[in-house]
């Protein structure tokens, strides 16, 4: 399979360089006719790793100002997910922008071996106005540890 553009050094290094992660077991409901995972699961995974990782770095998740809402997002399928599995899926900031940030995804089986992967785009937004708001650099900080 053909390295995600997104991932731009080896893959091992870049596979090394996670050390945040959730563990998930795959439920019967989030499989498909075929019998393996849906593809569109490794999103809800993504978001549950995203809020579990912005809680560690104390990345607020309640502010009444601001909210972070996604602009792009992206998912790599590397091999098929079967029901009750159980997935490591780690979690890291690649970038941090003014009021963006990048994230990237891996998804890895009990045996180690990568299932997919993913990148997020993250924008921090007013609530009330809709326009970008930059991020402190304080959440910088805490984004890029």
């Amino acid at each position: 399979m053909k390295k995600p553009s997104y991932i731009d050094m080896p893959f091992e290094e870049w596979r090394k360089s996670f050390s945040f992660f959730t563990e998930v077991s795959v439920r019967f409901s989030e499989t498909d006719m075929f019998g393996h995972m849906n593809n569109v699961t490794p999103f809800v995974y993504f978001e549950e790793a995203r809020i579990s990782y912005f809680k560690q770095r104390r990345i607020k998740a309640e502010n009444t100002e601001t909210i972070t809402v996604v602009a792009s997002q992206q998912c790599d399928y590397m091999r098929q997910v079967m029901p009750y599995e159980n997935l490591r899926i780690y979690v890291k900031t690649s970038t941090a922008g003014n009021a963006s940030v990048t994230l990237h995804y891996l998804g890895e089986n009990e045996s180690g071996q990568p299932c997919f992967t993913g990148s997020v785009v993250m924008v921090q937004v007013s609530k009330k106005s809709g326009k970008a708001v930059s991020w402190t650099e304080e959440e910088k900080g805490m984004l890029l540890s």
